[in-house]
């Protein structure tokens, strides 16, 4: 399957072979969810930036259906540092006239975040650590893509 254009700067998809599958047969779709600060020509906020309400490029581009949340409006997230156990957080979205804010979203992810690096120890100064983008690993669970300056 060849992959398919981009329909916005902040979406993007990807082929990922037997693995892309759609939202209707529960497997994880092929969406990547980027965080970009308004005006920037690269992706990815500081953890410190998310909490500070930075303006994001397309802030109010997704909906509630493009996250896969469950009834009560909440999707799942896996945090992963390189040599550490992962630790799930529960996220609730908000939509506003239907759509979902981002801005509000890289603010819940970055406290989980910045708890999971504190909870264990991890030792890299938060306010250093890149937010890139969420991938959906599995429907309705989504894992940030992080990197330390």
């Amino acid at each position: 399957m060849a992959p398919r254009h981009r329909r916005h700067s902040t979406v993007s998809y990807t082929a990922q072979g037997a693995t892309m599958m759609d939202a209707y047969h529960g497997r994880p779709s092929s969406l990547k969810i980027k965080f970009k600060r308004k005006g920037s020509f690269t992706a990815g906020i500081s953890l410190a930036e998310a909490q500070e309400h930075v303006r994001l490029s397309a802030n109010d581009s997704y909906r509630m259906h493009d996250f896969h949340a469950d009834g009560r409006g909440r999707v799942l997230l896996r945090i992963q540092w390189a040599g550490y156990s992962p630790m799930t957080y529960e996220i609730p979205l908000e939509a506003y006239d239907g759509r979902v804010s981002l801005g509000t979203i890289a603010r819940r992810i970055s406290r989980a975040c910045v708890h999971y690096l504190q909870a264990n120890i991890i030792p890299v100064v938060w306010d250093r650590v890149q937010l890139h983008h969420l991938e959906e690993i599995s429907y309705g669970v989504w894992q940030p893509m992080l990197s330390a300056r």
